[in-house]
């Protein structure tokens, strides 16, 4: 009987990403630190009351917290009851109605990245770009392969050698995972060898021979490099970069390119991928299966609409 409530506890722990897991449990011990801080006794703690948790997002609200703290509060009580089969007291109406009214008055503007040009991306390549200068080939290929693949962050990051399958015509990167593949079922991303400079294929290939990564090899593509007497090479440490450090080379890249730095990010490469590829028609069902994206909404989002296009609508409303 033990070893099938082992089991349980690792089934219910799996239903939702690592990740979303550990953020939800942290959220639950700052309830928990909380409500201790209170005078609340354990039976009130767990399951929580309502009227408790409504007070405990008014605090965080009062004290300035940012609202993704409040979500993250919300969800993380929800998720502790709700796994365990208990009535969260996340669905009475007074929770809500605090969470909703902290949203209203919390609530700021969406600022998004500006996406990255095929424009920009080939300034950058001709400002960095040299044959046998590993530093600057590593950001190349990075860029090239989250512009063209539409990868996120984390994806690019986690690429593996043994991943990658390269053919006559086109690229195959295999994603173990990401944000929307919810079983880790995986999938493949494929990308064309092009006749032009900032093919990522040609890149990618470029940047393995310098960095001395076999084909065969199951390290991490893209890590940190150390300084030589006449260049640079991969470490040895099979670890891959932190998405700090891959954000820091990124704006050293285009610093100087773009009108401003601030308004771009590691984002600004898949954004700018999706935008270039709706402005040359690829057809619907093709984008969004070569971005991944779970909706039509989180597909448009990443998508920047031209004046041109904009302006397209009134004109053509028979006035």
């Amino acid at each position: 009987m033990r070893q099938n409530f082992d089991a349980m506890a690792k089934l219910l722990s799996a239903a939702r990403a690592d990740a979303t897991t550990t953020k939800y449990y942290n959220s639950l011990l700052k309830w928990k630190k909380w409500a201790v801080s209170q005078g609340l006794c354990e039976s009130d703690i767990f399951p929580a009351k309502s009227i408790h948790v409504a007070i405990y997002l008014t605090c965080l609200a009062q004290t300035h917290s940012s609202l993704g703290s409040l979500n993250d509060a919300y969800y993380g009580i929800r998720w502790a009851h709700l796994t365990v089969g208990i009535k969260s007291p996340t669905d009475d109406s007074i929770v809500c109605n605090i969470l909703e009214g902290a949203k209203r008055l919390m609530s700021k503007p969406i600022c998004k990245k500006e996406p990255i040009s095929q424009s920009d991306l080939l300034q950058m390549f001709n400002k960095h770009f040299d044959e046998s200068n590993l530093y600057s080939q590593r950001i190349i290929s990075m860029c090239l392969l989250a512009y063209a693949g539409f990868l996120r962050s984390k994806e690019l990051i986690n690429i593996r050698r043994s991943d990658v399958n390269i053919f006559k015509d086109y690229m195959e990167i295999f994603i173990e995972s990401s944000k929307t593949d919810i079983y880790r079922d995986g999938v493949k991303v494929v990308l064309a060898r092009l006749d032009s400079p900032l093919c990522p294929v040609s890149n990618f290939e470029r940047y393995c021979n310098l960095a001395i990564i076999s084909a065969h090899s199951d390290e991490y593509v893209f890590r940190a490099l150390s300084k030589t007497g006449n260049g640079y090479k991969l470490r040895s440490v099979n670890k891959p970069l932190t998405y700090t450090r891959v954000r820091e080379v990124f704006l050293q890249a285009f610093d100087g390119i773009v009108p401003d730095i601030r308004r771009y990010g590691l984002h600004s490469l898949r954004s700018g991928g999706a935008t270039a590829s709706v402005s040359h028609g690829i057809p619907d069902r093709m984008f969004k299966r070569h971005g991944r994206w779970r909706s039509e909404s989180a597909k448009d989002g990443y998508v920047k609409d031209s004046l041109d296009d904009r302006l397209f609508v009134s004109k053509n409303l028979g006035l």
